[in-house]
């Protein structure tokens, strides 16, 4: 028999980040309020550390696509310069010998 749901709204299951690790509910609860509490800060606390570090390596392969896109960007550039410029520079040699053999006959006139 399938479970009903008492909520309204459905519920979303596979969340994007993990709000709770697995190690971090406390398999022994201590009877005193005090260690309870302590224990809880605890793992609270190794929870907080492994989200840093996850956050942490996340950050670091974002800066690393990043600085693969600015170097590839960079890099076409880079040859669309070089394309141009030799452009340019086969376009005038082919000017010049165009207008060269003009020059000189007006010369020898």
């Amino acid at each position: 028999m399938a479970k009903k749901e008492s909520s309204i709204t459905p519920t979303r299951q596979g969340w994007l980040w993990k709000w709770q690790e697995p190690e971090s509910t406390l398999s022994i609860i201590p009877k005193s309020k005090t260690k309870k509490l302590a224990a809880q800060a605890k793992l609270a606390n190794i929870d907080a550390e492994k989200a840093i570090a996850r956050a942490y390596k996340i950050e670091i392969t974002r800066a690393k696509a990043i600085g693969e896109a600015m170097f590839k960007s960079g890099k076409a550039l880079r040859y669309s310069f070089l394309s141009s410029g030799r452009q340019i520079l086969l376009r005038t040699k082919v000017l010049f010998r165009q207008v060269e053999p003009r020059i000189k006959e007006k010369r020898s006139r």
